[in-house]
């Protein structure tokens, strides 16, 4: 029987071919029981064959003889129960206590000795599982916030035989909590979501087999670009001067790795470090950002506004979109325009010299335009700005403005002069004209002096003609033409009358200014020709009670026009003013009168009163010429008075108006009356005595050929003057209907 046995024994390992199982594997784990199970091919015993098994390690492990006998070799005898049987040709058999080394393909044979013996596809495969290794600490690749990362779990099987077949999957927890995965194998990859650290770990599980212990913890920490960027201190917005530091500013950012820190102005790379360093200039006002960055790109903070305060700075100042020295036609259009540059925005001034012209407040442009230039326009024109921030700034530009000759109506009296026989005289003329004129000086009719005469410049734009006259006689006085040449507008030519010295003229304009108080009253006048010496003029008023006149005060000359305040009246009383001018040569030779009312209500007895009082006031002497002018519709209006004529009921009506008309050059309260010889007595005249008829009432259109028409005598001297006069129209202050006594005076 072991002789058999052993002649039966096949050395068979695992993988042979030709002992390929049948059945499908069995597993069992160490220390374990397992059933093995399979069929034995038809035909695959022959006959009187015994039946054997041999482990995956060559071993055998039973043998079952053709009469169905089972003997199992040592090793197995306390493990091993058969049940197979072998007329049906089948294998059953229980194994226990399973070692790792019971794991292998057992197979079967018919007894003989050789490899050709094995029964194929007869056998069967037992799967011992073993626990996987524990893996090892996860690796991954680079973390990023946002980004794809892959973890990597790497176990070994323990299984045998190692063809088992079996496969091992992965379970993933984070922070010891299990994570759902969408496939188990290795690696693990998912889209980090998240930018703090978590720690990972990883275990094995074989299919129908063993789980392995915990690998160790990987902490991982996503890396990500910057987010949460304070600055400190966190003030967005700041004001400096410029030149001055800029604010210090520190930025910081969440970032891993660590950021690197850039500032930029406007977009542009201004600074480096995460404290905002530099000056500030003008041209680095605006908006500022703090922006870190790293290997996973950039981020930017809020904006931060610095204004940088700059003083005033003027980028354009033109004359009619030009500028220098400008030139331009009189009556042309003239505009200024300035434009400053300064944070904050300044207090602009345009200035002619010292004149304001316009004044813009708060603001980067200042405009002026004159519709339409004037010859006295010229000048040196100025743009000014201030912000209060360092000093005011400030350019010039210089207008020129041509402009044919004209009197310059700055200088008074100055077609008029006197002077005394056998005396000396210079006759000066000053002229407004740009470019500065010429000067031809003439005579109608032959005379001695030297007429060559000189000039110099008063102003850019003025200059005054002399004519030195000397030993002066009777024949020299008269009229003097003056031919004024630039090249602008013609030749003008004036007239200059030289005069003896004697009393002024009579003042002309006396009036009321109407605003009068319950104690004062107003009044003004233009000055007449002084007759060559300083005169005064003598304010007078009529008193009613006592129908006198009483001396109020006497002013010397000021200017043209004169404007004085009567005051110490009573309230609501109506007052009569006389005026009269003197000098060293006596007095002109009228007064002018003006009626005026202080505030307050008149009584009906004061009105009875003063109209009995003004009825009985007359003229008590004779009147050597009388000019009333009304400027209304171009006519002057000439009222003349023989002499010995007498003038009643000059003051009838003396209640003033219920309304005035606004009519130029008018004696409000006299308006038929300019001149009235003086001296002249008021006082105890009866109502109706010495009524005269004023006559030879004239109407004349004002026209230099009015004036043409006179002739004018000088002690003997007969000279008609020019036709052409063109003072008559240049001095506003002239009487075109001037008395042909005007010489005399």
């Amino acid at each position: 029987m072991m002789d058999m046995i052993c002649a039966a024994v096949l050395y068979l390992t695992t993988g042979v071919v030709s002992g390929a199982p049948s059945a499908s594997p069995v597993l069992s784990t160490v220390s374990g029981t397992t059933r093995f199970s399979w069929e034995i091919p038809q035909g695959g015993l022959g006959t009187g064959a015994s039946f054997y098994v041999v482990s995956s390690a060559g071993d055998t492990v039973f043998i079952v003889t053709g009469s169905g006998t089972f003997s199992p070799l040592p090793g197995y005898r306390d493990r091993l129960v058969y049940q197979g049987n072998i007329a049906e040709r089948n294998v059953t058999f229980t194994l226990s206590n399973i070692q790792i080394s019971d794991a292998g393909t057992y197979t079967c044979g018919n007894g003989g000795g050789a490899a050709t013996d094995v029964i194929q596809n007869c056998g069967q495969k037992l799967v011992v599982l073993g626990k996987p290794t524990t893996p090892g600490r996860p690796e991954s690749t680079t973390p990023v916030y946002n980004q794809q990362v892959t973890l990597t779990c790497s176990s070994t099987s323990t299984t045998l035989p190692a063809d088992h077949g079996l496969t091992l999957t992965y379970t993933w927890q984070r922070d010891i909590t299990d994570i759902t995965v969408a496939s188990p194998g290795s690696p693990y990859t998912f889209t980090v979501s998240f930018r703090d650290s978590h720690s990972y770990r990883c275990r094995a599980r074989e299919s129908q087999g063993l789980e392995s212990e915990w690998s160790q913890v990987y902490n991982m920490e996503p890396e990500y670009g910057p987010y949460q960027i304070p600055l400190t201190p966190s003030i967005s917005s700041y004001t400096v001067t410029e030149h001055q530091a800029l604010p210090s500013i520190t930025c910081s950012a969440l970032c891993r790795p660590g950021c690197i820190y850039r500032w930029l102005h406007k977009g542009v790379v201004f600074s480096s470090g995460a404290v905002l360093q530099g000056q500030a200039e003008r041209s680095k006002r605006g908006s500022y950002k703090c922006q870190p960055y790293n290997t996973h790109g950039s981020s930017d903070s809020v904006t931060v506004r610095v204004d940088v305060q700059y003083p005033a700075d003027i980028r354009i100042f033109t004359v009619n979109s030009h500028g220098g020295s400008v030139t331009v036609n009189e009556s042309d259009p003239v505009t200024l325009n300035c434009q400053v540059d300064s944070t904050p925005w300044s207090v602009i001034r345009l200035l002619n010299g010292t004149e304001e012209l316009k004044i813009a407040d708060n603001s980067p442009t200042a405009a002026y335009r004159l519709e339409s230039a004037e010859c006295r326009q010229r000048g040196n024109y100025s743009c000014t700005a201030t912000n209060n921030i360092g000093a005011p700034a400030s350019q010039s530009i210089e207008l020129l403005v041509t402009c044919s000759p004209r009197l310059d109506d700055a200088v008074s009296q100055q077609l008029k002069v006197a002077a005394t026989r056998g005396g000396d005289v210079i006759v000066s003329v000053s002229v407004l004209a740009f470019p500065l004129p010429t000067f031809t000086w003439s005579r109608s009719i032959s005379t001695s002096q030297n007429l060559t005469g000189s000039s110099s410049p008063v102003s850019d734009i003025s200059v005054a003609a002399r004519l030195h006259l000397t030993n002066l006689q009777q024949q020299d006085f008269g009229y003097y033409s003056l031919t004024v040449d630039n090249g602008v507008g013609g030749q003008v030519t004036y007239t200059v009358s030289l005069v003896p010295e004697g009393p002024p003229q009579t003042p002309t304009q006396f009036r009321d200014l109407d605003n009068a108080t319950t104690s004062s009253i107003w009044l003004s006048w233009l000055n007449g020709f002084n007759g060559g010496h300083p005169q005064t003029f003598l304010i007078e008023y009529l008193q009613f009670a006592t129908r006198t006149w009483v001396a109020y005060n006497s002013y010397d000359e000021k200017g043209e026009m004169m404007v004085i305040e009567v005051t110490g009246l009573t309230s609501g009383q109506i007052y009569i003013f006389r005026l009269q001018a003197r000098n060293d040569f006596g007095d002109s030779d009228a007064y002018v009168f003006v009626e005026a009312v202080t505030a307050g209500d008149l009584t009906e007895q004061q009105r009875v009163d003063a109209s009995r009082t003004c009825t009985r006031v007359t003229a008590g002497a004779t009147i050597g010429g009388i000019l009333l002018t009304l400027l209304t519709g171009g006519i002057v209006l000439m009222v003349l008075y023989r002499k010995g004529y007498r003038v009643g009921h000059i003051l009838k009506g003396a209640t003033r108006k219920s309304h005035h008309e606004a009519v130029e050059m008018d004696n409000r309260g006299y308006s038929s009356l300019d001149h009235i010889s003086a001296p002249v007595q008021y006082s105890n005249v009866e109502e109706d005595s010495e009524r005269q008829q004023y006559t030879q009432l004239k109407i004349y259109e004002n026209s230099k050929a009015e004036v043409a028409a006179d002739t004018n005598t000088y002690e003997g001297v007969i000279e008609t003057p020019p036709v052409t006069y063109e003072s008559i129209e240049t001095s506003p202050y002239q009487n075109p209907g001037a008395h042909s006594q005007d010489l005399d005076k």
